[in-house]
């Protein structure tokens, strides 16, 4: 799971550090959840897969999203 971890930190980019990632029985096969910070923020992101690279392979597009979504929310909040 290393290699994931050093993927997924880029796909979370500058700014964050990837606190945890974890594997977690579901319903169709595994789920991948990642925990990071942003900001000042604790954020959590998760994917669904049949395998670990199915599930790495989902949570990759929704950790971007995800990111962009936090960042946003925070800056409103802001002002």
């Amino acid at each position: 799971m290393v290699d994931i971890c050093r993927d997924l930190e880029t796909c979370l980019g500058p700014g964050t550090e990837l606190l945890d990632l974890r594997r977690e029985p579901a319903e169709s096969g595994l789920r991948l959840v990642v925990r990071y910070r942003l900001g000042e923020q604790l954020r959590e992101s998760h994917a669904e897969g049949e395998t670990i690279l199915a599930a790495h392979a989902e949570l990759r597009p929704r950790i971007v999203v995800d990111r962009l979504r936090f960042g946003f929310s925070d800056l409103v909040a802001r002002h």
